[in-house]
């Protein structure tokens, strides 16, 4: 075997692009590392949390954006992720930044999403903040205005717990059963408001309690987890002969 020097990262599928957020962070969300079987690794935009990706406008942050993701590629990671689904407004630019696959967002399934269930399907997104996703994120992350009849939009931001533990972030300890009762309650009502084909998971603080969304829905459930998977297969293969 032989190896080519000057990287920083070896064996590295996915480069993660991380917002600055010091709520915990339990096994299933993807700045845990033991959410992946694969080694990943973690940029953390300092001075970025989640008051400023909800405030911001893409201009005041798309360069800060577009850099990180290019050392990330120069240190040698094979795909860059983003964990926030509102990272989506800066789908297109880091995409055309660098060379490697780019997943800002989970937003940029739903196309595959509709393709897989079919014409007439209906998809809700769970999303943090209803109110601060706007059809612009969906363009951003390649969803085309035909697919917008298509989509059902609900959002975390009047759930209490969630509100204070997440957006806010003034709770010291995350109780996750409290955590959890709420999303499975948020994902039920967005059922029982009519039938959904599928859910998709804007939010990555979601994808902790996936399984509970599921049984809550009894619908497939993707997310930011389920892409980035996909994309590290896909950027490093298994040898099988």
């Amino acid at each position: 075997m032989r190896i080519r020097s000057g990287s920083l990262y070896y064996d590295t599928p996915v480069g993660i692009l991380c917002l600055d957020t010091l709520f915990p962070k339990p096994p299933g969300q993807l700045r845990n590392p033991l959410t992946f079987d694969f080694p990943v690794v973690c940029s953390v935009l300092r001075g970025v949390g989640a008051k400023e990706i909800l405030s911001s406008t893409s201009a005041q942050l798309e360069t800060l954006f577009v850099d990180a993701a290019r050392e990330l590629e120069r240190d040698g990671v094979k795909a860059i992720a983003g964990s926030c689904g509102f990272m989506a407004l800066f789908q297109r630019a880091v995409a055309k930044a660098v060379s490697v696959p780019v997943l800002m967002s989970s937003l940029v399934q739903i196309p595959l999403i509709h393709t897989l269930h079919g014409p007439g399907c209906r998809i809700g997104v769970l999303t943090a903040h209803s109110a601060s996703l706007t059809w612009e994120h969906f363009r951003q992350a390649g969803v085309p205005d035909s697919l917008r009849d298509a989509v059902t939009v609900s959002g975390m931001e009047d759930r209490p717990v969630f509100r204070e533990t997440i957006l806010r972030g003034t709770e010291e300890i995350m109780d996750t059963d409290a955590l959890g009762a709420e999303i499975g309650n948020a994902a039920r009502a967005m059922i029982e408001r009519g039938p959904l084909d599928a859910l998709l998971l804007e939010c990555t603080d979601l994808s902790v309690f996936a399984r509970t969304v599921q049984e809550a829905v009894s619908v497939p459930v993707y997310d930011i987890n389920s892409l980035i998977t996909y994309a590290a297969f896909c950027v490093r293969r298994k040898q099988w002969v």
